[in-house]
């Protein structure tokens, strides 16, 4: 893709903290995968003592900006907004990996760039269930739903709706059936502008959950966004282009609480990435379906399984506290 003085500058901001293996298929997989002429580079790591990991960061030439900063998530997600250069923000965490390598960014850019409605965009591949849940035939619309929509946005209803690019990827919206934003700020791609006008993250601001790194600070931010009555919508592309890194059986990711590590951390089994990476012009069928790839049929693991169900349904576990190690555990 060339560069035009039309081409918005995207800022790509990682949050790091202790978990080397994920975090290097994570920036390794975005390098190689993302295809885009402008993008300013952020990392900030949360001063993490696991062995080899700042090593590992101050070896990476093509970073813009390294930040080692003692700090929670959402001062660290504050942090990286007030960094950005970019109109366009991908706020990532360090543990999911780039599937799909090609142009699709420019493309997903162009629609959130022409729809100013849009409000955060998600990337990742999404479980089944959760596909047919919102986007699915079942899928419905009850009463407390119109009611709950008029309460804040008023004759502003948000109904879901599906566009396309100028070179054919396409991207759904959620309408009434999803907030407006990530609240959680990753991960999520969005207009910086959005987080500028919702205004910082605000630590510990909300009720805590072992389950939540932000502290709180995702249940405020969306009740901030209602208050705004912005009737922005989240989005979803049809090809989805990275996953969640999944290591542990019960279908969670290994996540850093305080300065313990739950869940089952491993390394990749075979080389440096964790799933199988596509080209884009490989993946017609994929492009082309009338709903986005599920994780279940789109994630290749390399030398290792999936968690899934005796119906091959992906497993979903918020956090698994039997399985507990410290940082200098690989």
């Amino acid at each position: 893709m060339k560069t035009t003085p039309s081409t918005p500058l995207l800022t790509i901001g990682i949050l790091s903290w202790n978990r080397l293996h994920y975090l290097r298929a994570t920036l390794e997989s975005a390098r190689r995968c993302i295809k885009y002429p402008r993008i300013q580079w952020i990392v900030l790591d949360n001063c993490s003592t696991e062995p080899g990991l700042a090593e590992y960061l101050k070896s990476i030439s093509w970073l813009d900006e390294l930040i080692f900063l003692k700090s929670d998530h959402v001062t660290a997600m504050n942090e990286i907004v007030e960094k950005a250069r970019g109109e366009v923000l991908l706020m990532w965490p360090d543990d999911m990996q780039f599937i799909v390598e090609g142009e699709w960014m420019a493309e997903y850019i162009s629609i959130l760039m022409a729809n100013p409605w849009i409000g955060s965009m998600s990337l990742n591949c999404q479980r089944r269930q959760t596909i047919q849940r919102n986007l699915g035939f079942k899928s419905s619309l009850h009463l407390r739903d119109i009611f709950s929509e008029i309460k804040w946005f008023g004759s502003s209803f948000r109904f879901p709706r599906k566009l396309t690019s100028p070179q054919g990827l396409s991207i759904f919206t959620y309408g009434w059936k999803e907030d407006g934003v990530i609240g959680s700020g990753i991960p999520s791609l969005s207009r910086i502008n959005i987080w500028k006008t919702l205004g910082p993250w605000k630590t510990k601001s909300g009720p805590e959950r072992i389950v939540d790194s932000s502290g709180g600070g995702e249940t405020e931010m969306l009740e901030r966004w209602r208050k705004s009555k912005q009737p922005w919508q989240r989005a979803l592309p049809v090809l989805p282009v990275c996953a969640d890194i999944l290591t542990d059986p019960t279908g969670t990711k290994a996540k850093m609480r305080g300065d313990t590590r739950y869940g089952l951390y491993t390394q990749p089994p075979v080389g440096e990435f964790y799933y199988q990476i596509y080209k884009q012009e490989s993946l017609a069928t994929e492009i082309n379906s009338p709903l986005p790839a599920p994780f279940e049929d789109f994630v290749k693991p390399i030398g290792f399984k999936l968690p899934v169900n005796e119906h091959g349904d992906l497993l979903k576990t918020g956090i698994n506290l039997s399985i507990k190690s410290s940082v200098d555990q690989k």
